[in-house]
């Protein structure tokens, strides 16, 4: 029933019935392979809207202007106003170093609210974690994960994985099915149940990271920040550093909701040590 496509690192999904595509990157580049690769488009499915996985609408609008898109309702803010998945990352208005094609996607695109049961033949799944509404879909014993895990040359490259609710990321990895024996991730090469634990090792061990530091005494919030992105992932970029710092307060903010850990207020400045 689906067809996979493979541009650069991303994978695609196509479904040569309904004429539907799965994500459709983050340019025209992409978009243009992929149109190349299905032919004709009459939907396109966002698994979640962050702007490398629909960067490419303009383009398919302009050759297909009657495409459908479709897209589960808890991502429509971030489509209604794009500059939203920067600013989450800066927290506030984003600099041009977070205005890139990766990160802030093209406004006034036409989406409607995907309803999935007017498509039987499909089975989504909800994953969230990475976003609110990320959206997987199952393939018999193989999983469309889209962004809810990452390729092994991902995890290796960025062992900072970045979701916006890293302890709900966790969960939606340690409760998948059992049956699937296949996972296919937007980002990266395919792997069986191992690349899943992978991935959930990597969640587990920035949390450890996290919590043993605090352990050993009280430690300032930026502090943390900075030596544990100096530890596993040693930016070089704006991008990447502000991406990297709000993927790490995502996780301090989950041991802190867990009771590991406790935020004070002293001086100015925000501490951070073990409850």
């Amino acid at each position: 029933m689906w067809q996979t496509y493979r541009v650069g690192t991303q994978n695609y999904l196509y479904h040569p019935s309904r004429m539907m595509l799965v994500d459709c990157g983050p340019g025209k580049d992409q978009a243009r392979k992929l149109k190349r690769a299905a032919g004709e488009i009459r939907a396109i499915l966002l698994t979640h809207a962050h702007a490398d996985h629909y960067g490419g609408m303009p383009y398919l609008l302009s050759v297909f202007p009657q495409l459908t898109i479709l897209v589960d309702p808890r991502e429509t803010p971030f489509l209604r106003d794009p500059v939203l998945e920067p600013a989450l990352l800066f927290g506030g208005l984003p600099p041009q170093a977070l205005s890139g094609p990766f990160l802030l996607g093209p406004g006034n695109l036409p989406f409607q609210e995907l309803h999935p049961a007017l498509f039987p033949e499909i089975e989504f799944l909800h994953l969230p974690g990475h976003t609110p509404g990320l959206l997987g879909i199952a393939m018999d014993e193989t999983l469309f994960t889209s962004d809810a895990l990452f390729g092994l040359e991902i995890v290796e490259k960025y062992p900072i994985l970045y979701h916006f609710n890293p302890e709900e990321a966790l969960q939606t990895l340690r409760s998948l099915p059992e049956h699937f024996t296949t996972f296919l991730p937007a980002h990266g090469s395919q792997g069986g149940k191992e690349l899943l634990q992978v991935n959930i090792n990597a969640l587990e061990r920035v949390f450890e990271i996290l919590t043993d530091t605090v352990s050993q005494r009280t430690v300032p919030l930026e502090t943390l920040l900075r030596n544990t992105m100096a530890s596993l992932s040693p930016v070089k970029t704006l991008d990447h550093y502000f991406l990297n710092r709000s993927a790490l307060l995502g996780y301090v903010s989950a041991l802190e909701r867990r009771g590991a850990i406790t935020l004070e207020l002293r001086d100015g400045e925000i501490l951070v040590y073990r409850s």
